[in-house]
């Protein structure tokens, strides 16, 4: 008998928490500038931003420092230049300085005694790399390059295939996936924290006092409302997933369950955040400006808007305490390193524990205004 009892206070416990959370998904889906903030905005944002990054066909940029005095200087550089390739000569301390910023991502030496390694039939250059850089088509062209300065054939225009490892999209593709994805963390971040001003509406209105007296516990309401951002966010995956999929956008070239972790587990963390910031403001208006600072600033710093890769070291450090950091770091390990796997876990793991902790301090703040 207590068994049963327990079960079905369990059972009206999850009917009640269920029902508030559809009616609150319901209540703010019938406002048309909720839908069009959570919908409409994210997937324009989203297509502009990714059709300025589209693969430009200007010949790609490196940085140059020479030192060696030798014949064979010119040859090379007049090949990697036909290749094609558009050559910076810099300073040696000017293009460690640049690495050190992060203005640079790769930087070509040419030693001292580079004319007489070609000579010799081993030719040796140096190539640095900022952090997290990793070798790319420069490579391939200088070698392509520095071979044909020794059997005496000139490269010339090269035409390179780029593949990552165990890759699920194409490079390019990757490319305006990312940019697109990070739009949608940042939209889905802004949007869900300001949802969470429902609980301080309904406070305002009153029909929070009357959900209590009519027999929800505040616990319910919060769960209720906490389910409803969930509800919401996925909806709004859902919605991002679709329509740029019928624009040609392959989503689902690392498989689904790839895809299904590279969306969730920055939702969970974007609930908890949002529960977090309504548990430390007052009222509705304050809620909308924390989420337009928190989700801006979590944006920039998680390079949303730029790769990382431009900007100081000191930043790309900073930048792992942003959640979007993370969201962006798993969907690069889902589709540039074939996930999912073992490698899009700590990503996945970082963002679920974000949104507990959020939530948990969140929840906390919350009982503490409404006692």
């Amino acid at each position: 008998m207590t068994l049963d009892a327990g079960n079905r206070h369990r059972g009206a416990t999850l009917r009640r928490v269920a029902a508030i959370a559809v009616t609150t998904t319901r209540r703010t889906l019938l406002r048309p500038l909720n839908l069009l903030w959570l919908l409409i905005v994210p997937l324009f944002f989203g297509g502009v931003v990714a059709s300025l990054f589209a693969p430009s066909d200007k010949p790609p940029r490196l940085a140059v420092v020479v030192e060696d005095q030798g014949p064979w200087v010119g040859p090379l550089l007049d090949g990697l230049s036909a290749t094609p390739m558009n050559l910076q000569r810099l300073a040696r301390d000017e293009a460690a300085a640049r690495l050190h910023q992060g203005r640079e991502r790769v930087v070509l030496l040419i030693p001292d005694g580079f004319s007489r390694s070609v000579e010799a039939g081993v030719p040796r250059l140096e190539l640095w790399y900022a952090p997290r850089a990793e070798p790319g088509e420069e490579m391939a062209r200088i070698r392509a390059v520095a071979a044909g300065l020794v059997t005496g054939t000139p490269a010339g225009p090269l035409s390179l295939v780029v593949e990552a490892p165990r890759p699920a999209a194409a490079a390019g593709d990757f490319a305006l996936l990312r940019t697109v994805y990070g739009f949608y963390v940042m939209f889905s971040l802004v949007s869900l924290i300001t949802q969470a001003a429902a609980l301080h509406r309904e406070r305002d209105l009153g029909t929070l006092s009357r959900s209590l007296v009519a027999g929800a516990t505040y616990g319910e309401m919060v769960a209720g409302h906490a389910l409803a951002l969930f509800l919401l966010g996925l909806l709004q995956a859902a919605a991002m997933v679709g329509v740029t999929a019928l624009g040609g956008a392959p989503w689902f070239a690392a498989g689904l369950p790839a895809l299904v972790l590279a969306l969730v587990a920055p939702l969970v963390a974007a609930c908890g955040i949002a529960l977090a910031v309504a548990g430390f403001t007052r009222t509705s208006r304050q809620i909308n400006a924390a989420g337009s600072l928190v989700g801006t600033i979590a944006a920039m710093l998680g390079g949303a808007f730029w790769p990382l890769d431009v900007v100081p070291v000191s930043l790309q450090e900073v930048a792992r305490l942003s959640p979007v950091y993370w969201a962006l770091d798993g969907l690069r390990e889902a589709f540039v390193f074939g996930g999912p796997g073992a490698a899009q876990w700590p990503a996945v793991a970082t963002l679920v524990l974000m949104g507990v902790l959020a939530g948990t301090a969140g929840v906390l703040g919350l009982r503490r205004w409404a006692a």
